[in-house]
């Protein structure tokens, strides 16, 4: 493996003060990180000012701006050959994402995606992981279960592709297709994760709506690009 390889891990975050730190400590456990970027999605709290100590680099949009447009500007930042996309709320289990690593630094693997567990308690009915299950078969002909798993870590040259960055919860499902659609090795990592989860409540519900429109709208793009 060449020391020339740099690693850059990527948190985009918005109002995670109470989790920030534990998941930026948890990564520095991982010794194939080099640097630590955060992207601070217009936080209304404290997330900015407690991941400056334990990150290389914070930077703060001044509104919210979307998941994509927080990993976009993170990826612009980096100077890493191999990006590691990590969501600021898994805490402990953030040191967990070392094997996602590995294929991609020898070569086995163009992009890697944590698949969880099942959840532990219900949270919807399935429509949305359906929603994005479906979309990529229909859209590569490949069958995934983790698409919306947003701890991976691919090659910088995957993602410097990808030519339409879904601002929002679309993110995950459009890197996957496009990585898909280039032909590039995509593996699942089977990982003892978790994070919070949302139930069966009305801002729950609220979330996967979202989580829902934003999943049909990047689809629907996806399937009027050409493959």
């Amino acid at each position: 493996m060449s020391k020339a390889i740099r690693v850059s891990a990527i948190i985009p975050a918005r109002n995670e003060e109470a989790r920030i730190e534990a998941t930026l400590k948890a990564l520095k456990r991982i010794p194939l990180i080099d640097e630590i970027i955060v992207i601070d999605d217009g936080s209304c709290d404290q997330t900015a000012s407690l991941a400056r100590p334990l990150a290389h680099r914070v930077e703060s949009f001044s509104q919210n701006l979307g998941k994509g447009a927080a990993l976009a500007r993170g990826v612009k930042r980096a100077r890493g050959e191999i990006l590691l996309f990590v969501d600021a709320d898994l805490e402990g289990h953030a040191r967990l994402c070392g094997p996602l690593l590995t294929p991609v630094l020898d070569g086995k693997a163009h992009m890697t995606i944590a698949r969880f567990p099942a959840p532990r308690k219900k949270g919807g009915f399935g429509f949305v992981k359906g929603l994005a299950k479906n979309g990529v078969r229909w859209l590569t002909g490949s069958t995934l279960d983790a698409t919306l798993s947003g701890q991976r870590a691919l090659k910088r040259e995957v993602w410097e592709r990808f030519t339409t960055v879904p601002p929002g919860f679309g993110i995950e499902l459009g890197l996957t297709v496009h990585a898909l659609r280039s032909g590039c090795r995509v593996e699942e990592i089977p990982l003892p994760m978790g994070h919070r989860e949302t139930g069966r409540d009305w801002r729950g519900f609220v979330h996967r709506g979202k989580q829902f429109v934003a999943i049909l709208r990047t689809l629907i793009h996806l399937w009027r690009q050409p493959a």
